[in-house]
């Protein structure tokens, strides 16, 4: 937490928590809002006035510094999302934090909607509504920051009263038409929720054609035409082409593997990513993968995001690397002929540190750290 900040007052941990997990009015299939828990979420003003800039030497173009943190401690942020270059929100733990901007980073406000160590992992925009998922039971949504938070209770789709009481989400998408995918697992076993309304409702997704043993799913990727491939933490890749009603098999992850992160440029091209540097590609939609030499992110690098740019070039981001000193920096660009290149450097040297969050607006992107926010022109 920041040091001097007036905080709000707030309930005992023990009436927070009880009032965050009863919750009566969530009863419904539908967002209520967070006044609900009766309870003054804590709000914390930041201010900039004077945005750190510095340029950087592989692009030739500036970095902004729109957000730090001092001494975050557990406050650590994992996903990033902005509407343009004025409104968005970072999201992580611990308590479920949370801080929105609506002047391109100047001033701060933050949230924390919990009274636990869990934490948020993925943002997402759909028609300007922002989306806010992780380890709660809980779909957070708001759609101008200026308005109170809302919350879907996921527990209100389990097959019991405690069918969904714990899951844990992390990652949420949205196709153009509106579809959208959450995946994540419940006590350890996989889990997936779709909206075909744009976020309004959502429904539990019938896991046909999974293996009996799957465990979480790490990520999702949703086409144009709103065909499915999921990935989950041991590599397997699933495809479903009618909104999730059957899956196959498209590949079956190897022993040892630890995956988090997919991406397709087209229905034929993709990567898959995760743990001790792993970066497989395919050209055939799945059906063969290839491993890429990934020697220049340094010593067990945790690649944490793939995203690919308007012009198929393809950004990583790495997280949790042990890197020496030598290496490397927290985002790089795979080029048309497959060269690994660092994408933000500055006086000559790469940065080394943890980047969780990568976010592309327009020709904007934005790279989130443990505690910092950088936003870099493409």
């Amino acid at each position: 937490m920041l040091k001097n900040k007036p905080m709000k007052t707030r309930p005992s941990l023990g009436i927070l928590v009880a009032l965050l997990f009863s919750l009566p009015g969530l009863a419904q299939q539908t967002y209520q809002p967070i006044s609900v828990l009766n309870v003054e979420i804590d709000t914390i003003p930041v201010s900039f006035p004077e945005q750190e800039q510095f340029k950087n030497d592989v692009t030739g173009n500036t970095v902004k510094v729109l957000h730090a943190v001092e001494n975050t401690g557990f406050q650590f942020y994992n996903s990033v999302s902005f509407r343009n270059d004025k409104e968005g929100i970072i999201a992580g733990g611990t308590r479920l934090r949370l801080r929105s901007t609506q002047d391109g980073g100047k001033h701060w406000k933050g949230f924390s909607f919990s009274g636990f160590a869990n934490a948020f992992y993925s943002t997402a925009i759909y028609e300007n509504q922002f989306y806010v998922v992780g380890a709660s039971r809980y779909i957070f949504r708001n759609d101008d920051l200026n308005t109170e938070w809302e919350a879907f209770d996921v527990n209100t789709l389990g097959e019991s009263k405690y069918a969904l009481r714990h899951p844990k989400f992390y990652k949420i998408k949205f196709s153009p038409s509106g579809f959208g995918i959450i995946v994540g697992d419940n006590n350890g076993k996989p889990l997936v929720l779709k909206t075909t309304d744009k976020g309004a409702h959502w429904k539990k997704v019938k896991l046909n054609g999974l293996q009996t043993d799957e465990v979480s799913l790490s990520d999702v990727f949703i086409f144009p035409d709103d065909t499915i491939r999921l990935l989950s933490f041991t590599g397997n890749v699933y495809e479903s082409s009618n909104e999730g009603k059957d899956w196959s098999l498209l590949r079956r992850g190897k022993e040892g593997e630890s995956l988090n992160s997919i991406a397709f440029a087209t229905k034929k091209e993709g990567y898959i990513s995760g743990l001790q540097g792993l970066l497989l590609k395919t050209t055939d939609g799945g059906k063969t993968w290839e491993q890429i030499d990934t020697t220049v992110l340094g010593r067990g690098a945790n690649i944490s995001n793939l995203e690919y740019t308007k012009d198929h070039r393809l950004l990583l981001t790495t997280a949790e690397s042990f890197q020496d000193e030598k290496n490397n920096a927290p985002i790089f660009s795979i080029d048309k002929e497959g060269k690994i290149s660092p994408f933000l450097s500055a006086k000559g040297q790469t940065f080394v540190f943890d980047a969780y969050g990568l976010f592309l607006l327009n020709d904007n992107v934005f790279l989130l750290d443990r505690d910092k926010l950088y936003k870099i022109k493409v």
